[in-house]
């Protein structure tokens, strides 16, 4: 998977995407939920990390699915509605946010089985990756380092600045490509 600021870049894409269509004074919470969504799928890190010592023991499973990110959209256009925003529009955006975790993660050079995640759980355990990938494996934990040194070790680094350069020509293209039209309808009502 790429590391947690490649996720973060694309969410930075999903908040730029959507920022024309808000209220200014709304913007940082646009960008915290962009930023939660993206990096959201990475939360079963944390039972295998809690549980068992071990952050890779569920990771890129359930939460990594499709399915989890049309049941998050729908919760967002949920929330919304109760704001009195369009619904439709939120949680589609909501669930292509989470949902490009899903897409950046299937887009990783993966060197252990199971490769790739289960992108259609539960209907499929199966785990599915691109056939081309262009980003390394961020890795959270070895047991000969720990995971501290292994989250600051040289591979991860340089995978991170790969991501970079992949991923902030996009959130450029986002920026100044759609981000600032002012001919789009607001997503808002």
């Amino acid at each position: 998977m790429p590391s947690p600021v490649g996720h973060t870049l694309a969410g930075i894409c999903g908040f730029v995407l959507a920022r024309p269509h808000i209220a200014w004074h709304q913007q940082t919470r646009l960008l915290y939920g962009s930023l939660l969504l993206t990096n959201l799928p990475d939360i079963d890190i944390l039972p295998g990390l809690l549980l068992l010592g071990n952050p890779g023991a569920f990771h890129r499973q359930a939460t990594h699915s499709l399915i989890v990110a049309a049941v998050v959209g729908i919760f967002v256009a949920w929330l919304v509605g109760r704001w009195r925003l369009n619904r439709l529009r939120w949680g589609i955006w909501a669930a292509l946010v989470y949902g490009s975790h899903i897409l950046l993660d299937m887009l990783v050079a993966d060197p252990t089985a199971p490769f790739g995640v289960q992108a259609l759980w539960p209907f499929s355990l199966d785990y599915f990756i691109s056939p081309v990938t262009i980003f390394a494996k961020f890795d959270y934990f070895n047991p000969e380092l720990g995971m501290v040194r292994t989250i600051l070790s040289i591979p991860n680094f340089l995978g991170i600045l790969w991501e970079i350069v992949v991923l902030t020509p996009l959130v450029g293209l986002a920026w100044y490509g759609f981000g600032t039209s002012d001919r789009r309808k607001p997503l808002g009502r």
